[in-house]
């Protein structure tokens, strides 16, 4: 069983200098990546270079309940190519629909996937959204 996992752990603990697998900014222009997939609400202005995934209630896009949909893609774009950021800059919207408990559930199966594939993820938010306890509960996400 482990010799199976070794490709994919050894894959995972390669790093680069000074980037973890996630981090907390509170600001898309916090980010220094070229190329990005950003989750985020529909009219989201994003840099060149970088793909906006909208969520929406409005037919057509995922929907703010649909976490495991959200992560089937945010797992897609990792394996087919991790040196793409991941971003996800509307954590208080999907909070709103599915609760904080499933938003911090689907924040460390994200985390998870970013570290075994080697992928970096960003959260967009402000610490005064939250309270305390649960900024607390997604500084605990940081590397």
């Amino acid at each position: 069983m482990l010799k199976a996992l070794a490709p994919l752990l050894a894959g995972a603990l390669v790093d680069r200098p000074g980037i973890g697998h996630f981090k907390i900014v509170r600001s898309i222009k916090e980010i220094p990546e070229e190329r990005a997939v950003i989750i985020g609400r529909a009219g989201s202005r994003v840099p060149r270079g970088w793909e906006l995934v909208t969520v929406s209630a409005a037919r057509g896009f995922f929907g703010p309940r649909e976490l495991h949909r959200i992560l089937e893609g945010i797992v897609a774009s990792l394996k087919s190519d991790p040196d793409k950021a991941i971003v996800i800059a509307c954590p208080e919207y999907l909070a709103l629909h599915n609760g904080f408990n499933a938003l911090i559930k689907f924040l460390n199966d994200v985390r998870d996937y970013a570290i075994l594939l080697g992928g970096r993820v960003y959260l967009v938010t402000d610490e005064l959204a939250w309270d305390p306890r649960e900024f607390a509960l997604l500084k605990r996400l940081e590397d």
